[in-house]
């Protein structure tokens, strides 16, 4: 956002600023009773600063509310429908968005998060301006999109297939017909219809955004079985923990990510080293997001239940307080961070930490806040995909990916899917329509 405001400020245009919702931990579907009080709150702000010459909008692209698939390309439609708004409207959005054709018919051009882990807000939002300020009417845009699901740990924007396809959309956008070109490696997990990653190319030529979208997405596609989750079996992990190590491994909890939406609760990587923990070479930082474990804790009992398969854990607490943190890596840097009360438990070489709630970074500051040291660990669990790499500053290869219960599994087959949505590579080999094209009119 202040990246938009200083671009445009700086070009002489006026700014209004008028609405801003912010979502502390994504989840499932927004409540009917939020998602009407989120189009209300957005829909008079708005209307309060009317009549203004264009828009600019950060949305997410995948956020669902119950009775509403698509929460983004209805408020679009709302502005353009219930406010009447027909001035210039340019989206940013995050490049897990599930992109829909209604998104496009009311948005005159959508740009888009280029890395994974996210660290180019800024730089998203002042692009998200350039365009505007460039001249946003009279454009076509052009949905691709190909039946798959893409591993998150697959989508690394500076190394592997994925960085080469960012690398080809940069090729692409030096033809003077092509305005940008967004890649969606979709949020894998939501239950919605049409669900699918896609490339969106906004261009000034219809014919040869169509061509590039369908081309781009077509090489996408026919790298799907070279995707990688990256996950590891527990004996192996078990051994990789055995040695001493002068840097921390990253222990990936996948199929739990607070930052992807799952609740945290799981306790799969405390039950797998419990019968270790006594001879663990050096310290090993769980968590577990837990608030009645917390409370038992908090009132004295030594033996306490974790995560949903309440496994019982006899140690010391070492901390009992508030869990509050800025976040130094490069990701959501200096913005205060809250998962509520908390409480640390020692039992041998485990430090095991429960909160109340989960957070959106994986961050040292985050353990830091509670006593412990991530830096002379010998492993540092992070219920995140990829995000750990920008807040601890490491690449992948520090990463020890495992799974186990949560609803970010990269076990797709796992998902409960039906119908349409289980004709998505790999929950098919060979989906009925790989490629669909949309364009608007």
């Amino acid at each position: 956002l202040q990246s938009s405001l200083t671009t445009l400020t700086a070009a002489g245009a006026e700014t209004l600023p008028c609405f801003v919702a912010v979502c502390g931990t994504p989840g499932g579907r927004l409540s009917a009773a939020c998602h009407q009080q989120v189009r209300t709150a957005m829909r008079e702000g708005l209307a309060g600063v009317m009549p203004v010459d264009a828009m600019v909008l950060h949305l997410h692209g995948a956020v669902c509310a119950v009775g509403e698939d698509d929460v983004e390309g209805e408020l679009l439609a709302m502005i353009r429908g219930e406010l009447a708004f027909h001035g210039p409207v340019v989206v940013s959005l995050d490049l897990h968005a599930n992109v829909t054709p209604r998104m496009l018919e009311h948005a005159d051009m959508i740009t888009a998060y280029r890395t994974a882990p996210h660290v180019d807000f800024a730089e998203t939002g002042g692009r998200a301006a350039q365009l505007l300020l460039a001249g946003a009417k009279e454009t076509s845009r052009t949905l691709a999109k190909i039946a798959a699901l893409i591993p998150p740990t697959a989508t690394d924007h500076a190394r592997g297939h994925f960085a080469r396809m960012l690398q080809r959309a940069r090729e692409c956008e030096r033809d003077p017909a092509i305005i940008d070109i967004s890649l969606f490696p979709v949020q894998p997990w939501l239950d919605v219809e049409g669900l699918g990653s896609s490339v969106v190319v906004v261009a000034r030529d219809a014919a040869v955004g169509a061509r590039v979208a369908q081309t781009l997405a077509q090489e996408w596609y026919e790298q799907r079985h070279e995707w990688s989750t990256g996950l590891r079996d527990w004996a192996d992990l078990k051994s990789v923990l055995s040695r001493p190590v002068t840097e921390p491994w990253l222990l990936v909890d996948t199929a739990d990510a607070t930052t992807g939406g799952s609740a945290g609760s799981s306790a799969e990587a405390v039950m797998q080293l419990w019968p270790q923990r006594e001879n663990l070479p050096g310290e090993v930082l769980l968590w577990v997001v837990d608030p009645a474990a917390v409370a038992l804790g908090g009132a004295g009992e030594l033996t306490v239940p974790f995560g949903e398969a309440r496994f019982p854990v006899a140690g010391e607490v070492m901390f009992r307080g508030e869990c509050r943190f800025r976040p130094r890596g490069r990701a959501y840097t200096g913005q205060m961070v809250s998962c509520g009360q908390a409480m640390v438990m020692a039992a041998g070489r485990l430090r095991i930490v429960v909160t109340e709630q989960g957070c959106l970074c994986s961050d040292p500051a985050f353990f830091e806040c509670l006593g412990l040291f991530p830096a002379a660990a010998l492993a540092v669990q992070v219920k995140s995909l990829l995000g750990w790499q920008a807040g601890y500053e490491v690449g992948p290869e520090r990463g020890l990916y495992f799974d186990g219960p949560g609803t970010t599994s990269l076990n797709f087959s796992r998902l409960p899917f039906s119908r349409e949505r289980r004709d998505l590579f790999p929950l098919s080999d060979s989906p009925a329509r790989p490629l669909s094209l949309w364009q608007s009119a």
